[in-house]
């Protein structure tokens, strides 16, 4: 993978028009331009979405105008087709789209809607999982919360082999009785899927109370009889990786300080997974003072491991402070902190409304929210070093979103807000053989002149692709 992401950069940084010295423009309140995803409520499939790209496909940037799209999942198949879920509404619908060519226009996505959290009895539904085997097999995790006053929240298992752009192509099931009331909402990315096919997660769990689950199937996994479960993690699992050894690493929130901040510890397991005692957690954790969810988490085909967040304002005053750090590691001695090597990097606040790491052999891709952009940076080897990172590269903008759809479209004043602006958040990468694709969930925020305080409406979608 060396010199291929670099060169994916220089191809996004012209989709998104204007790299990073458009930090800081509030994104205005044009119209018009850009590209349009979705419409209607993509509830009938028809094809599986995945042709194929050819000499001619190009890449782009779009907009998927859907109304609360959040909860964006998205990977590669092995051909190089993206495979993409997420949620709409106010976490009620779950989608399922796919692009093999051409994915900044709305005729190379073929969405589809799997299921509504009507369909689960749930308040709300949403997608925390999205992987594809070797086969091209695609594998989803779906979770709902249970109405108020119940305590029997769903976790639903769905895959689809071919045709996936119809919904009839999918088998569901439900993995609630394995470890009542529980579920994966809550943390961020513990969906793992081997090459072969083997499936597994973590769900929620806090310290010193509800142990984290961890869930796991070899084969035929649409049958129940064939999945099992073990409570084996105190604290929250955030991220979860499955490495090409067999080796699960998982990012683990676990309790605080005595300031009172969060600490990131690290956790692995080898085999056997289900059970408490096969699993080694860090004896000491990061301290961080951001969101836990805009971290980010990733391991390179020679094992690596690296684990990345802003710090946030911390009480002991480090001199990278609000910085992006990325600490990395090697091996079972991963389980010692002080061996991680680290360093700052990026703008005061870069990646606060989320970041996301995404190896491509001992390649890195790294995307951070910063104000209103999203940057992308990569590593081509040795990325445990500062030196071996590429600068910024600007690939969306709140300038560019607005050219799409002002950000006061839905407020109760469109037109004539005293003030409104787009703001990038929790991007999300993907990188295939035929390129990378970059989703974020914009929300914008409008003052309007009969209101005293300014509102934020529910994201929309945005998608850049390389080809």
């Amino acid at each position: 993978m060396r010199g291929l992401l670099t060169g994916l950069v220089v191809v996004l940084s012209g989709c998104g028009g204007g790299g990073v010295a458009d930090a800081g423009a509030g994104g205005g309140t044009n119209t018009g331009g850009g590209t349009v995803f979705g419409g209607g409520n993509g509830s009938t499939g028809g094809g599986n979405g995945s042709t194929g790209g050819g000499s001619g496909s190009t890449g782009g940037l779009g907009t998927f105008l859907r109304v609360g799209f959040d909860s964006q999942r998205i990977a590669a198949g092995p051909d190089g087709t993206m495979h993409l879920a997420f949620e709409e509404g106010a976490a009620e619908r779950v989608f399922y789209g796919s692009c093999g060519a051409n994915c900044g226009t709305d005729s190379a996505w073929n969405v589809v809607q799997l299921r509504s959290a009507a369909q689960l009895g749930t308040t709300v539904a949403g997608p925390m999982g999205l992987e594809v085997d070797a086969s091209g097999r695609v594998h989803l995790l779906i979770a709902g919360v249970a109405p108020l006053g119940q305590t029997a929240n769903t976790m639903v298992y769905a895959t689809c082999a071919s045709s996936c752009g119809n919904v009839a192509s999918w088998s569901f099931l439900d993995l609630s009785s394995l470890a009542p009331n529980h579920s994966p909402i809550g943390t961020t990315s513990t969906f793992m899927v081997s090459s072969a096919g083997q499936v597994s997660f973590l769900n929620q769990g806090q310290f010193n109370s509800v142990q984290a689950s961890f869930l796991s199937c070899a084969s035929g996994c649409t049958t129940l009889s064939n999945w099992s479960a073990g409570a084996v993690l105190n604290g929250n699992p955030l991220h979860a990786v499955l490495d090409g050894a067999g080796v699960r690493h998982v990012m683990l929130a676990q309790g605080r300080s005595t300031a009172n901040e969060d600490l990131l510890f690290y956790a692995r397991c080898a085999s056997n997974c289900t059970a408490a005692a096969s699993w080694q957690v860090s004896p000491l954790g990061f301290i961080t003072n951001t969101p836990l969810w805009t971290g980010a988490f990733a391991v390179s085909a020679a094992g690596r491991v690296f684990m990345a967040f802003n710090q946030g304002v911390l009480s002991s005053n480090p001199p990278d402070a609000r910085k992006v750090l990325i600490n990395s590691c090697l091996g079972a001695g991963c389980l010692d902190l002080n061996t991680w090597s680290s360093f700052s990097l990026g703008a005061l606040d870069e990646g606060a409304s989320g970041l996301w790491l995404e190896p491509a052999g001992d390649a890195l891709a790294l995307a951070t929210t910063a104000d209103f952009d999203v940057h992308l940076r990569t590593c081509e080897g040795t990325c445990e070093t500062a030196a071996a990172w590429s600068v910024p590269t600007g690939i969306d903008t709140a300038g560019s979103i607005a050219q799409a759809i002002a950000p006061d479209t839905g407020s109760s004043c469109p037109g004539s807000s005293q003030s409104a602006s787009w703001w990038p958040h929790s991007p999300r990468l993907a990188i295939g053989v035929r390129g990378l694709v970059a989703v974020h969930n914009p929300y914008s925020i409008v003052k309007c002149p009969q209101l005293s305080s300014p509102n934020r409406l529910p994201p929309i979608g945005r998608v850049v692709s390389s080809f």
